[in-house]
């Protein structure tokens, strides 16, 4: 949705169907942050006062705002609203910001990832209830991605990609831009297909993934790309919303920090692809 179509009412309608569904009817624990508390701001200046502070005042090209609603079972659960690969044109999201390194060898390790699984759930019933309510969401976003694929169309060129993000409309936004930009792209949504997918031939030239991603999240799997000789040279761009470390970010061909515009993915992969090792 274009920032001149989004009111504050939009907001708070999204937050109140958010908190219906993650906080059902319960008296305690209660949310840290209800409908009353954004009432009334007048304009989206006013309300976004309210969130965290956006993401483009620590130089990023796209806007992203942030609640923290949590749910009954986790605090820490995210309302975002975010400008992502168009410039201008907004979506809501639910980030669930469950990203802890609690690893296998953790007794509390299978209670993490129910608890994961949970959130997961969560995000895509209050997801579809926005889409249901026509809200803006990442279906919106796979959409005019789509459309704009059909009018930016160049041609083909001469490299293959592997697209992964485990939001799937996301993805498949990703993949339709690509391909109209002449790639040739194939999707992944979960880590293990990533690694099923490059155990096979012929290698794509490089791999645009995701770190958010549950079971194998994109740390497992690129350090997996990299502990494997056929694949140790495969240029991994990596996106991500976390902060990410240092070593991480070494192990990775080239980091982008969500929200981006598509020009800068563009730009990227060019410069990627450009510099990837040729075959002997």
């Amino acid at each position: 949705m274009r920032l001149e179509e989004l009111t504050p009412a939009h907001v708070r309608r999204a937050v109140a169907l958010y908190l219906e569904l993650a906080w059902p009817g319960s008296a305690f624990p209660r949310p840290r942050i209800t409908v009353k508390d954004l009432e009334g701001a007048r304009t989206l200046d006013e309300l976004f006062t309210r969130f965290e502070r956006p993401r483009h005042a620590e130089g990023l090209s796209s806007r992203r705002y942030t609640l923290r609603l949590g749910n009954a079972r986790y605090p820490f659960m995210k309302f975002v609203v975010q400008e992502y690969l168009v410039q201008g044109e907004f979506f809501f999201s639910v980030d669930t910001h469950d990203e802890l390194d609690v690893r296998s060898d953790n007794p509390d390790y299978d209670a993490w990832q129910e608890l994961r699984r949970h959130n997961a759930r969560l995000k895509h019933a209050i997801e579809d209830s926005w889409a249901h309510e026509h809200l803006p969401t990442h279906v919106d976003l796979r959409q005019l991605a789509e459309g704009l694929a059909r009018v930016e169309r160049e041609a083909r060129k001469k490299a293959r990609l592997l697209v992964v993000d485990d939001e799937t409309e996301v993805c498949r936004g990703l993949g339709a831009l690509l391909e109209g930009r002449g790639y040739e792209v194939e999707l992944a949504y979960d880590g293990r297909q990533v690694l099923d997918r490059l155990a096979m031939e012929p290698l794509p030239d490089l791999v645009l993934l995701d770190y958010s991603m549950p079971e194998l999240d994109g740390e497992q799997v690129l350090a997996a790309i990299r502990a494997d000789p056929r694949l140790a040279r495969l240029p991994v761009l990596l996106a991500t919303a976390s902060s990410i470390q240092l070593e991480q970010m070494q192990r990775a061909s080239g980091f982008l920090r969500k929200p981006y515009a598509r020009e800068v993915l563009f730009a990227m992969l060019a410069q990627l692809l450009e510099e990837r090792p040729r075959p002997a």
